[in-house]
């Protein structure tokens, strides 16, 4: 059995899926989710359920075997049942726990293990490889689209679509958010905006932001921009599946966007920017968070655009 633990956002516990599904089917071993942290956490939902997800929720027995230290328990009563689980029967000595530190990918984690307990974010492609098309099916919605997101899928399947992600919110207002993740100006979006100018003709941008107005003031490079505004904290999984079926994918330093670009189709001509770097320098290690066929920001040519819109 291989339990992961889910925390933060829809992005984060995607990204904790991903690693566990990973590590499981390598086994053939059963993935199940601790999702007992959601209890006292009120930042965001758990919503990774609103997925056709193949996982299911440990039982109260699988629970019990979780390092004690999620239940409640002082660690020297962690370390006297870990010593007495040798002894009990396989199906109920305590899993071993497996936690991510520090934040960034190491080579140690994808190391194959059994009765795993796994804590951490897990953001890097390199610890689910080769599994895109299996997890693109893990992460199908479990319910249709709502009129409006239908509509609005319609125009991204006859354009040439552009998914821009553009989180401002806890980003620009939240003094620890701040100090870790880097503040993207303009500059970043114009940037992959003139870029893609450059390739392709008659673009249509699909802007998903909480902050409409800022876009409206600073991103207009002359394209045609579709703000996508009908969703809230509550649907946005139909933002994620609507910036998924875009042609194309200007992401944020987010979570959200990531999946959502990853979950797009597989095609040479697809082109998704991300920020690079994604972190404040000395904070958190982002070197691994770009895909293999993504384009860096630090890549991109600063010529002006010489194809009209």
């Amino acid at each position: 059995m291989i339990a992961t633990r889910l925390i933060g956002g829809l992005g984060n516990q995607m990204f904790q899926y991903a690693y566990g599904f990973s590590l499981a089917r390598r086994r053939s071993e059963r993935l199940v989710l601790d999702v007992s942290a959601f209890e006292s956490y009120d930042l965001h939902a758990l919503a990774i359920d609103q997925f056709d997800i193949s996982a299911a929720r440990m039982t109260q027995a699988e629970f019990a075997r979780i390092p004690g230290r999620y239940r409640g328990k002082s660690r020297w009563a962690e370390r006297v049942a870990n010593f007495a689980g040798g002894l009990q029967s396989c199906d109920k000595r305590p899993l071993r726990l497996r936690r991510e530190k520090p934040f960034g990918f190491a080579e140690k984690y994808l190391a194959e293990g059994s009765d795993l307990y796994l804590d951490g974010y897990w953001q890097s492609e390199r610890y689910f490889p080769g599994l895109q098309a299996e997890l693109k099916k893990e992460f199908q919605l479990k319910r249709g689209l709502s009129d409006e997101s239908s509509r609005v899928l319609d125009e991204i399947q006859s354009s040439m679509s552009v998914a821009m992600h553009v989180r401002r919110g806890d980003y620009v207002t939240n003094a620890e958010t701040l100090r870790i993740y880097r503040r993207l100006d303009a500059e970043y979006y114009r940037k992959c905006l003139n870029d893609l100018r450059q390739r392709f003709s008659n673009l249509n941008v699909f802007v998903f932001s909480n902050d409409i107005q800022w876009c409206q003031d600073h991103l207009d490079v002359g394209l045609k921009q579709r703000p996508v505004t009908h969703n809230d904290a509550t649907t946005a999984i139909e933002d994620m599946f609507l910036m998924s079926q875009c042609d194309h994918s200007i992401i944020a330093n987010s979570s959200f966007s990531w999946w959502a670009a990853f979950l797009g189709r597989s095609d040479a001509q697809r082109r998704v920017y991300y920020p690079d770097p994604w972190f404040n320098p000395g904070t958190l290690n982002g070197d691994s968070l770009g895909c293999a066929n993504w384009v860096s920001e630090s890549s991109i040519s600063v010529s002006r655009p010489s194809r009209a819109a």
